[in-house]
């Protein structure tokens, strides 16, 4: 994690101010004593600038504020049910999102043709029939869930729509790609994915497009991050943050600008990333583990460590 430097403790503003002035005066005002040489006023030189130079460090390091960092912690862990740890016959069996007007969450497993849903404490709620075989990944706006799918390889579309009530999926972009969908999510009317994946596994996804729900195909925003492959994404609108869970056996949690793909934060939190899921929701952070059988749902509390008042503490302390 990024350490965190404090404000050192001192006086204020101002008082600093006077005294930086008060110093460089006594400095320059030097006891009238014999004629200088030419090495005392190199060397009277030479001092001037060191303390000159000292009193910008020190105040430097007083007026620069603490950095802004997040830490996770684990809050809760659950062991899933049988409907969230069914068996799959491909690579990258699952995704997980969230339905953010019910504040449940959503598993899509391959080969089972069916969107899960549970709680945020992993207690099953229902289930959504979605008529693919091939589905890697989800999310939810108030109306439709949305999947993406892989069923026909380079001949068939992947990106699909299906209302919460009833009815059948219907295509919902253009993009045909020959291999394993991609991690979408979808916040306040926008649409979230990477770029299409171009082999049987997400470890060279390394892109985020960002769409309007109105006009999936119109790419408004897209930029590269600096991550190891792409195993889920989650987006938190209210504090501008991309969630990745890496592509990767014991995969990190990487924190980005939603806006600009910058990276901010590496959390080595070794978990698994070829066969799992991740969602943000209300503060927190949702990893599925999944397992034949034995599937694991974590919940991370996002923690802020900014300290603004430089007094060692963090503010939610």
């Amino acid at each position: 994690m990024v350490p965190v430097l404090n404000r050192i403790s001192g006086p204020s503003e101002p008082e600093f101010r006077a005294t930086g002035r008060q110093i460089r005066n006594n400095v320059a005002m030097e006891p009238n004593l014999a004629p200088r040489t030419a090495r005392d006023i190199t060397q009277s030189s030479v001092r001037r600038n060191k303390v000159v130079t000292l009193l910008a460090v020190i105040v430097t390091a007083v007026w620069t504020p603490a950095a802004q960092a997040e830490e996770l912690q684990l809050a809760n862990s659950y062991s899933l049910g049988n409907d969230f740890s069914r068996n799959s016959s491909n690579f990258h069996p699952q995704g997980l999102g969230i339905d953010e007007s019910t504040g449940e969450l959503l598993y899509m497993q391959q080969s089972t043709n069916t969107i899960y849903r549970s709680n945020l404490s992993g207690s099953p709620t229902g289930n959504r029939s979605v008529g693919y075989h091939h589905t890697t990944s989800v999310a939810a706006d108030a109306t439709n869930y949305y999947f993406s799918d892989y069923t026909s390889n380079n001949s068939g579309l992947d990106l699909f729509v299906i209302g919460k009530g009833g009815g059948s999926a219907s295509a919902f972009s253009s993009d045909v790609a020959g291999y394993g969908g991609y991690p979408i999510d979808v916040r306040n009317g926008v649409l979230y994915r990477t770029e299409t994946s171009n082999n049987y596994n997400w470890s060279n996804l390394n892109q985020i497009r960002i769409s309007p729900m109105s006009n999936p195909d119109s790419i408004t925003t897209s930029y590269s991050i600096d991550t190891n492959g792409i195993g889920d994404i989650a987006v938190d609108v209210d504090g501008n943050y991309l969630w990745v869970l890496e592509y990767q056996g014991a995969a990190s949690i990487r924190q980005f600008n939603l806006s600009t793909g910058q990276l901010i934060e590496v959390f080595p939190l070794a978990l698994d990333g070829d066969t799992a899921g991740l969602t943000y929701f209300n503060g927190q952070l949702f990893h599925w583990d999944w397992n034949t059988g034995s599937s694991q749902l974590r919940v991370y509390n996002i923690v802020s460590t900014a300290d603004s008042d430089g007094d060692g503490i963090p503010d939610h302390l």
